[in-house]
């Protein structure tokens, strides 16, 4: 977590007025090509493409330009990408930019604007509580959502405090193509916000272990009663107390069964060695924040001896081969930019203002493969929400979401990643966001939406 830069949200929201005019229907018949690029499709079959092309909502095929070029007819639009990089949408599993959109200045169509920019077209939000979720349901009943938004209905408040079973009222709901949904139920099981991380070690003398908000048995009560109900649980737990507790839970619930409610767990930030296995052993998801907080660090760093604790992405990922690891955000806690993420990830570099801040020497061993980090924060982050048959990847018959960037992240240097611009996002089939300065992207039957100064 960082601080909120609140003046640059307020910019964005002066600046950028946009209309919030409700979603049209995208004629099925309609056919948009995107050829003479790179693909990047995070499909393990076919990961690289040259073009793609676009039915109405849908992807209807992928491959090389020779291949696509060749489905065109009279009516249809044809766009040149000239070396770009088209890939999936961004999806983030874990935000807050819908919820805390009146703390940071903004509407909630300027929030989703703030998102559509930065390239992510789905998202889980992750604090919800009935009057917010009402709004919501508003807001899409008006047809003005435009980004795919999971809604994690809370059973404790930040502090932990119980708030009922007041979302046994909504169910989880699975539909295909649905702009809103029921994703889950969150619980907080440990300091952050309010209070402490709940760590076995002291951060500072005379600071204590931070704040754990259950007893084991309590905690295995709640979990059940959302697995019980149907529901995923998302469990808040950044110290390593509160991660151990959260697994113990788990595993609790599941009775040696498989994890099908696709139980997850958020920001797991100081995970003891011995409890990496047990991520995939239970099959839980880790939710994780890439931005690294090296110009601006959040508290104190850990003590050495635990060094190897913390955010400890690699030794997470290699010891559970398969797992699904998502990506999380957490704005406005933490930058709305996955670009920034991306580059903590791969490089553990911080970005801020344009500095880049390199990683202690502790930290740079713990880094991710590029490749690996865009599966993390598209098709596994999907997964995370219940979407990645619809949305993550590029194949034909999913959801048309999809942006273009200004370089390629496989291709550019690491430290050079947080530079990289979205110059469109593509919902559905509908352009949501444009670039100016590269208006050739979404000709006159396909203006965008949301405008950038």
């Amino acid at each position: 977590m960082t601080r909120i830069h609140l003046a640059a949200f307020m910019v964005l929201a002066t600046a950028c007025g946009p209309t919030g005019s409700p979603r049209e229907p995208v004629d099925p018949n309609l056919r948009v090509i995107y050829h003479n690029g790179d693909v990047l499709t995070m499909e393990v079959e076919q990961p690289i493409a040259e073009a793609i092309a676009i039915r109405g909502e849908m992807i209807e095929a992928v491959g090389s330009n020779e291949q696509i070029l060749a489905l065109q007819d009279d009516q249809t639009t044809l766009i040149d990408l000239a070396g770009s990089t088209l890939m999936p949408g961004f999806v983030d599993a874990h935000s807050h930019i819908f919820h805390d959109h009146r703390q940071m200045g903004l509407s909630l169509d300027e929030a989703q604007s703030l998102a559509l920019k930065n390239g992510i077209t789905t998202l889980g939000d992750l604090f919800v509580q009935k009057g917010f979720l009402r709004e919501m349901q508003s807001f899409e009943a008006a047809r003005l959502l435009r980004v795919r938004t999971s809604l994690y209905l809370i059973a404790t408040d930040n502090c932990g405090r119980p708030k009922g079973d007041w979302y046994l009222e909504y169910p989880p709901t699975h539909n295909p193509g649905e702009m809103l949904r029921i994703g889950g139920v969150k619980i907080v099981a440990d300091g952050g916000t309010c209070g402490d991380p709940a760590l076995s070690f002291e951060l500072m003398p005379g600071a204590g272990n931070g704040d754990l908000f259950f007893t084991q048995s309590e905690l295995n009560d709640l979990v059940a009663q959302v697995q019980d109900a149907g529901y995923q649980a998302a469990i808040h737990a950044i110290g390593d107390r509160a991660i151990v507790q959260a697994l113990n839970a788990i595993e609790r619930v599941l009775e040696g069964q498989p994890n099908i409610y696709r139980h997850r767990m958020e920001h797991n930030s100081v995970i003891p060695p011995e409890q990496r296995s047990r991520y995939g052993e239970l099959g839980v998801i880790p939710v994780l924040h890439g931005q690294s907080f090296t110009c601006n660090p959040f508290g104190p760093p850990v003590p050495p001896a635990y060094r190897e604790w913390e955010q400890a992405w690699r030794s997470l990922w290699e010891t559970n081969p398969g797992l699904q690891i998502a990506w999380h955000s957490d704005t406005p806690y933490a930058s709305e930019n996955p670009m920034v993420h991306l580059l903590g990830f791969v490089s553990r570099f911080g970005l801020d203002d344009g500095e880049l801040c390199p990683p202690p020497e502790w930290q740079r061993d713990n880094l991710l493969p590029v490749e690996q980090t865009l599966r993390v924060m598209t098709i596994q982050s999907a997964y995370a929400l219940f979407r990645e048959d619809e949305v993550g990847s590029l194949a034909p018959n999913k959801l048309a979401d999809l942006i273009v960037l200004s370089s390629n992240p496989l291709t550019v240097e690491s430290h050079l990643l947080g530079n990289i611009e979205v110059l469109l996002a593509v919902v559905g089939g509908t352009v949501e966001y444009c670039q100016p300065t590269h208006s050739y992207l979404c000709p006159d039957n396909m203006v965008a939406r949301t405008q950038t100064p």
